[in-house]
């Protein structure tokens, strides 16, 4: 299924490709080459043939490269709860992201600082539309929320829950 779903990626762009050899960006050898894969023999698959210049090759290699170096993606989280900087209590809002992530364990909870606001903003999704089960479920408790386009960046989403409390003595 998913060598079907390339295929139909990579056929457009052989229709617009020219016959000249590009040397787009000279790209480090790659640990993966799917086009290598994808013209595989395999006795439970069969044969594929794939017929691409090579300015083809060199712009999936590109892709793949820019993609690796890439530190953050546009994506969605829902917004909770927002408070202007002045004068708020940064406990405070660090209790209302834990008592959410208490509520919810399987949705990472963030709070940011976007000048002039402290926001609480929940969840990793790639379109608007993915969000909206988890919308429906969090405006339960939270009736104000909304999703909103963010950067995502991939170390946040390594993110241990309750990061921001410190360890005592007493806990060891």
């Amino acid at each position: 299924m998913y060598r079907l779903l390339i295929i139909l990626f990579l056929f457009p762009l052989t229709l617009c490709a020219q016959e000249t050899t590009d040397s787009l960006v000279s790209v480090p050898q790659l640990r993966y080459d799917i086009l290598e894969e994808l013209q595989g023999t395999n006795a439970s698959e069969g044969n594929i043939l794939l017929n691409h210049t090579p300015a083809i090759a060199n712009l999936l290699k590109w892709h793949i490269h820019t993609n690796e170096q890439q530190k953050t993606f546009s994506g969605f989280r829902i917004q909770i709860h927002s408070v202007n900087s002045y004068g708020c209590n940064l406990e405070e809002l660090k209790e209302i992201r834990n008592r959410f992530e208490q509520n919810f364990p399987d949705i990472p909870a963030y709070l940011k600082y976007f000048d002039p606001d402290f926001k609480i903003r929940v969840g990793n999704f790639h379109s608007r539309l993915e969000c909206i089960p988890t919308l429906h479920r969090i405006r339960k408790l939270y009736p104000a929320s909304y999703p909103v386009k963010t950067e995502i960046s991939l170390e946040e989403l390594k993110r241990i829950p309750m990061q921001d409390i410190p360890v005592t003595e007493e806990q060891n």
